[in-house]
């Protein structure tokens, strides 16, 4: 159904909010400038992504704010009743709509056209202040909004981890519910992300304490063997897991870059990496991020025991198990704080 013209009667601005500092003629001028119009329950006003721009006023009952995600499902976004104003943002930026609104009750809104409506925020500064003002408190309550809900999906995301491993956990008893669901709460990862690393950490804390107590008791010149025979053992292990899953590995140097990305998907997630050449006899790949290897052996404090960067022999183990013939040349520009690490590994053909 067609929205109505009202009753002349009806056509007051007085309890507007944005004008409630104007003097009776301003508001008087800007009444007759608007198109007054009456809207039935569940009817449309404005509608999402319209190229529209008039800015709306709600004199008699309620309407409410619309949004829609990318499925197509109705998201409320708040309540608009008498004194409220709608339909700005269009106005002032000349955008489609952002929302849809619908009435709610019957409604009497009155239209005030964009140009008119930026002509009183240039010539009425307590208008301006009141739509600053308004925006302001939209910023906050959307800050809120996104806040909470970061929150409730970190929450149901740690519920999700926690049921999907029930194979794992079913044989787990803890002394009572109460302190089953407080130990979930504070100790069980909230995310697949969290989890990961929180597993990444443990590993480094074998490898470092290993290596701590070899110096400590065979000689600090065997930490450095031992770590290399690791990392090549270890380049070995994920050359070949990377072959039974699939993958179809490059005859050539990029066989190199292939495992190495397949290792930090499933067990390295505080590398990053950039593959800056991926040719048979020339591939590149800067490697970035946190190394938790170099993190631990501060921590330990047998750093200067090793040999850097540490992922040299991992790549080497992986060309020997590939069957591929390259070298490795590497150029580290950082072995920070906390981990930080910033190095360029190149294969070529040998």
């Amino acid at each position: 159904m067609a929205a109505s013209e009202s009753r002349q009667s009806d056509r007051s601005l007085s309890g507007i909010a944005i004008f409630a500092s104007l003097p009776a003629p301003t508001l008087r001028s800007i009444e007759g400038r608007c198109s007054w119009r009456t809207y039935d329950p569940k009817q449309v006003i404005v509608e999402y992504l319209k190229e529209s721009d008039d800015v709306f006023f709600v004199v008699e009952g309620r309407a409410r704010v619309l949004l829609y995600s990318q499925a197509g499902h109705v998201v409320s976004f708040r309540d608009l009743t008498p004194g409220d104003t709608f339909g700005e943002l269009a106005a002032i930026d000349r955008g489609p709509r952002s929302a849809s609104v619908e009435a709610q009750t019957d409604c009497l809104v009155a239209a005030l056209p964009a140009a008119v409506f930026r002509e009183l925020l240039s010539t009425e500064p307590s208008v301006a202040q009141a739509v600053l003002r308004q925006q302001a408190g939209t910023i906050r309550r959307l800050t809120s909004r996104v806040h909470e809900f970061s929150a409730a999906v970190m929450s149901i995301t740690g519920r999700k981890i926690y049921s999907e491993m029930q194979t794992l956990r079913s044989e787990d008893a803890y002394p009572d519910e109460e302190i089953k669901a407080y130990l979930l709460d504070k100790s069980f990862p909230a995310s697949a992300e969290e989890m990961t690393l929180r597993l990444s950490n443990v590993t480094a804390a074998f490898y470092g304490l290993m290596l701590k107590n070899v110096g400590e008791q065979f000689g600090w010149g065997e930490v450095d063997k031992l770590s290399r025979r690791v990392f090549r053992e270890l380049g070995r292990l994920k050359t070949r897991e990377a072959i039974e899953t699939g993958i179809a590995l490059p005859n050539d140097c990029r066989a190199l870059a292939v495992v190495f990305i397949t290792a930090v998907h499933s067990a390295s997630p505080e590398y990053n990496f950039h593959v800056l050449e991926y040719l048979p006899e020339d591939t590149v790949v800067h490697v970035f991020g946190v190394s938790r290897y170099d993190r631990i052996a501060k921590r330990l404090d047998i750093e200067q025991h090793l040999t850097w960067p540490e992922l040299t022999p991992f790549f080497e183990g992986i060309a020997e198990e590939s069957g591929v013939k390259c070298k490795v040349a590497t150029d580290l520009k950082e072995l920070g704080d906390a981990g930080r690490y910033d190095c360029t590994y190149r294969f070529t053909a040998a």
